[in-house]
C-alpha cells in the first residue's frame, strides 16, 4: 500500500490526537494559504519554556510533517516528561498547498518550464517560503525564488505572527535531507545556547553539526536566520533523512528507517531540556 501523507491526512491525525487527549492537545488554524487552506497549529505540554517546531515549509519535504505529528503522538501516549518541561507549539505543515502539489492533488497558479510535482518545494505562488523572511532579503539570489518582497506570502506572515505573539525560547524548522543541523550563520553570529542545543541533538539523535553558514546568499531570507535576528534566540534547521539518494516520494516506503526513528524519537525530550 502506498502511503500518501498530505494535508488531509495531517488534519485527520491532529483531530485524532485531540479526541484521544482532549485535555492535553489544542489544535487550531493560525493562518490561511493562497489556495484557502488553513495552516494548522497544535499546542501540547504545560511547561514554562515555549518551543516552536515547524514542518513542511517546503512542499516536497512532507516527511517532516509526519515526523512532527509522530513526535507529538509518542509524547502524549507515553506521558513523557518533556510535556511538563515545555509547551510545544507545532506547525506540522507550514506549506499545505505545496504538500498537496507535491502529491499531485493540486497545482500551482503558474508552472515553471519542466514542472514536476515530485520535486516541487514552493507554495502555490511558486515562492520558496524559506527564502521569503525579512532578513537580508535583498541579498536572496533570484535562483532561490524568494519572491519580489520579504514576507509577501501568507504562510510567511502566519509564522512571523505566531513567533512575535508567543516569543518562543527556541525554534526548530524540520526539513528532509542531510541528517544534519544548520545552527548558526555568519550574519547573526553566536546566539546564547545555540551550540548547546545543537550539540545535544547531535549526541542524542545522531544529527551531524554543520559548520556555521558563511555565505549570505545561502542564509538570507531563511526562517531560522530571521528568528535568530529578530529574537536573539536559537533557531535550528534540522535535516532528517540521511540518505541523499532516495527520492522524496520513496521516503513513504519506510518512514522509521529514513528518519532513523530509534535515535530521533527522543527529539522532543532533548529539545525540552534546552536552557
Amino acid at each position: 500500500m502506498v502511503l500518501i501523507y498530505g494535508y488531509k491526512e495531517i488534519l485527520q491525525d491532529l483531530k485524532s490526537l485531540e479526541k484521544r487527549h482532549p485535555k492535553e492537545v489544542t489544535a487550531d488554524f493560525c493562518g490561511i494559504t493562497p489556495k484557502g487552506r488553513g495552516i494548522p497549529l497544535a499546542k501540547i505540554g504545560k511547561g514554562r519554556k515555549k518551543l516552536l517546531i515547524l514542518g513542511s515549509i517546503h512542499g516536497r519535504e512532507w516527511i517532516s510533517s509526519l515526523f512532527s505529528v509522530r513526535l507529538m503522538e509518542k509524547a502524549l501516549e507515553h506521558k513523557e516528561k518533556c510535556l511538563a518541561e515545555a509547551t510545544f507549539f507545532v506547525m506540522p505543515v507550514v506549506n499545505p498547498d505545496g504538500v498537496e502539489i507535491f502529491w499531485g492533488r493540486d497545482e500551482p497558479f503558474e508552472k515553471d518550464a519542466g514542472f514536476l510535482p515530485t520535486f516541487y518545494k514552493n507554495n502555490a505562488n511558486n515562492i520558496n517560503l524559506n527564502a521569503n523572511f525579512p532578513y537580508e532579503f535583498l541579498k536572496v539570489p533570484k535562483s532561490r525564488q524568494g519572491g519580489i518582497r520579504a514576507a509577501s506570502e501568507k504562510e510567511t506572515e502566519s509564522v512571523i505572527n505566531i513567533c512575535c505573539k508567543a516569543y518562543f525560547d527556541a525554534a526548530v524548522s524540520l526539513h528532509a535531507r542531510g541528517n544534519c543541523i544548520f545552527w548558526r550563520d555568519k550574519g547573526n553570529g553566536a546566539i546564547r545556547g545555540d551550540y548547546k542545543l545543537a550539540k545535544a541533538l547531535e549526541e542524542h539523535c545522531g544529527f551531524q553539526l554543520i559548520k556555521p553558514t558563511e555565505d549570505v546568499a545561502d542564509y538570507s531570507g531563511g526562517f531560522e536566520n530571521w528568528f535568530r535576528h529578530r529574537f536573539r534566540r536559537p533557531a535550528l534547521c534540522v535535516e532528517l533523512v540521511k540518505d541523499e539518494e532516495i527520492s522524496f516520494k520513496d521516503m513513504e516506503k519506510d518512514f522509521k528507517k529514513w528518519v532513523i526513528w530509534e535515535k530521533t524519537k527522543g527529539f522532543m525530550d532533548v529539545f525540552s531540556k534546552f536552557t
